[in-house]
């Protein structure tokens, strides 16, 4: 990395992390998803590595994760040139485009799904939906489609009506996360890249030799992680949405792990009673707002001596991990099992004002 003494005023130091170039696009995902990423300072290559500048020091789960991924890394502290702002952040790009009275009104989080955005507006946005679209492809390069949300997530399929709104008028994306690729088709099956952390999260406590029940599996990113990391795992994905399952098909195929994954095409409950009972290790439950009604076959699925279970719920208040820790003991009344022990409870995101989406990674036993 040459620089001359006047770009050395210019620079700022800081905690980075120095990978192989080719494990670039992965890692920078993962640091984004975790908020360690600075955006301020603009990477380095020296040789083959890629040096990329953190927002602070990762705490010790987050080294873990990343150690995961990407193998044991050192961090470093080095200087960086800070990144040129030629076209600016989206808000700097909306105020040269709408009335400075509709600026705060308009979200800025949005997902992004492989080459397509997914924007949320209310109905005073909504005329300016263009606009907004335009300015959010223009600071991100890499989104060619623009959708809002037109309604809320349906409970079975896990589908949400969208909108189109601007460029090419198609669903289907190739979404890349952690390393592995994912077909996904944003009208027929459910996908949130805001669970890419709590992917790597449960695919890093997976062990040789386990066998998985993902009975709610999407497109397939919790099995896929899993097996991807795993030559000595053995996987069921389960979806009731006949086109996740083909999904989850084409994905494994794509990453090749289709000879440790078999998909069902089903209700779980259906699935598991008859074809998967006593066979789990561990089983994941990603249905928020149905998990609880799965329960039993989720037990049902699980080895005569018991297992892991990670159980995602919604729980509101304060006290909402302690609250989802009282769902998951009450629901299990009268099952014949218990929690001998809760390994974690974390929230996962937040969903609306003081509600989260709730994660707990307990250990079942026979009552």
């Amino acid at each position: 990395m040459s620089r001359n003494e006047e770009d050395l005023d210019r620079l700022q130091e800081s905690v980075s992390l120095s990978i192989p170039k080719r494990q670039g696009e992965k890692t920078i995902q993962l640091l984004t998803k975790l908020k360690l990423l600075n955006r301020k300072l603009a990477p380095q290559t020296i040789d083959d590595q890629l040096h990329l500048p953190l927002s602070r020091a990762p705490q010790p789960q987050e080294r873990r994760l990343l150690d995961s991924v990407l193998g044991k890394q050192s961090l470093l502290h080095e200087k960086f040139p800070f990144r040129s702002e030629t076209i600016g952040s989206l808000e700097e790009v909306l105020a040269r485009q709408l009335p400075s009275s509709i600026i705060p009104l308009v979200s800025k989080s949005f997902d992004v799904i492989g080459d397509i955005a997914i924007i949320e507006l209310s109905p005073t946005t909504e005329p300016f939906e263009k606009s907004i679209a335009e300015a959010l492809m223009k600071v991100h390069k890499n989104v060619k489609t623009v959708y809002s949300k037109a309604g809320p997530i349906t409970d079975n399929q896990r589908l949400r009506p969208l909108h189109h709104v601007l460029g090419a008028n198609r669903t289907q994306t190739i979404h890349t996360e952690m390393g592995c690729r994912f077909k996904i088709d944003i009208s027929k099956a459910f996908f949130s890249p805001r669970l890419s952390a709590e992917h790597g999260r449960v695919a890093e406590q997976v062990r040789r030799g386990e066998h998985v029940v993902d009975m709610f599996a999407g497109v397939g990113p919790f099995s896929i992680l899993i097996a991807k990391r795993l030559n000595d795992v053995q996987i069921d994905a389960i979806d009731a949405n006949p086109e996740a399952a083909k999904l989850i098909e084409e994905n494994a195929r794509m990453n090749k792990v289709q000879d440790r994954m078999k998909v069902w095409s089903g209700d779980a409950r259906v699935v598991v009673k008859n074809n998967l009972a006593g066979m789990a290790s561990r089983v994941v439950m990603n249905h928020p707002s149905q998990a609880r009604e799965f329960l039993e076959p989720a037990c049902e699925a699980l080895r005569r001596d018991g297992g892991i279970v990670h159980y995602y719920t919604f729980a509101e208040g304060a006290d909402c991990e302690l609250e989802a820790r009282k769902e998951l003991a009450g629901a299990l009344d009268n099952t014949g099992w218990k929690v001998e022990k809760f390994m974690a409870t974390r929230k996962v995101r937040g969903v609306a004002p003081m509600k989260w989406q709730v994660v707990l990674d307990a250990k079942l036993a026979p009552a």
